[in-house]
């Protein structure tokens, strides 16, 4: 399995690097500073099994974007993580890009950015290999996503419903509201497959998912949350169809 991860600084790109380190995946990591050496031809994309955008400006990627179209459409793998610079976030600029028709969602025209002190919950929707093997009875709360509209031909995998305290001292419990939103969602385009996941995979918004899982996974100077580790494994195995 070979992935190339494209956005996210060192910092926050740590975490999945993490996860590909620990599950022995060949990897290459451009940062946002260096967008300029993504690959340029269909060659050079098809060296990799899929490729991962996340918090990568779009406007760095134009000359890029219809590349990424073409290798999906011939059987390649693409997949959006969410981020202040995905989809329509501050830097996003996705909306009616080549890059947006092949992913299972549409961008809003304006700041997609949802955030809120009491969290949202993760919903699952359907059996999917993503999801197989993890607690949703019991899923993480995640703090923030980018709002997004799914294609007609998107699955579903994922929804999220924003956590209302309840009681005039917000002390009496807690609800679900009824407004749900996408938050995991894959696609067939072309002989490839596409993927969006609407909330991050680093602090702030991924929360408290950083830490699912009972047992405790050191990668380096990192310690996580098995279950996180095996959620975004999952993710980037259906990915590179792996």
């Amino acid at each position: 399995m070979k992935l190339l991860l494209a956005g996210e600084p060192e910092v926050y790109a740590r975490y999945l690097i993490a996860v590909m380190t620990k599950s022995g995946i060949d990897f290459t990591h451009i940062p946002p500073d260096r967008l300029q050496e993504m690959p340029s031809t269909q060659d050079q994309l098809s060296e990799y099994d899929a490729v991962v955008i996340s918090d990568a400006p779009g406007s760095d990627l134009s000359d890029r974007m219809a590349l990424l179209k073409e290798y999906v459409k011939k059987g390649g793998s693409l997949g959006m993580i969410g981020g202040w610079w995905a989809f329509t976030g501050s830097k996003g600029n996705y909306r009616g890009t080549p890059v947006e028709e092949v992913l299972p969602v549409d961008c809003l025209p304006e700041d997609d950015r949802i955030n809120d002190s009491n969290g949202f919950k993760m919903i699952k929707k359907t059996e999917h290999p993503i999801l197989k093997g993890l607690p949703w009875n019991d899923a993480p709360t995640i703090c923030g996503y980018n709002k997004v509209i799914a294609k007609p031909d998107a699955e579903m995998l994922l929804t999220s419903k924003g956590i209302e305290s309840i009681g005039k001292e917000r002390v009496e419990g807690i609800k679900l509201a009824e407004e749900e939103n996408p938050l995991l969602a894959v696609r067939k385009y072309g002989e490839g497959r596409t993927l969006a996941l609407m909330t991050d995979a680093s602090p702030h918004w991924v929360g408290g998912m950083v830490d699912w899982g009972t047992k405790r996974v050191m990668i380096g100077d990192m310690e996580l949350g098995d279950k996180y580790v095996q959620f975004f494994y999952q993710i980037l195995k259906w990915l590179a169809k792996s």
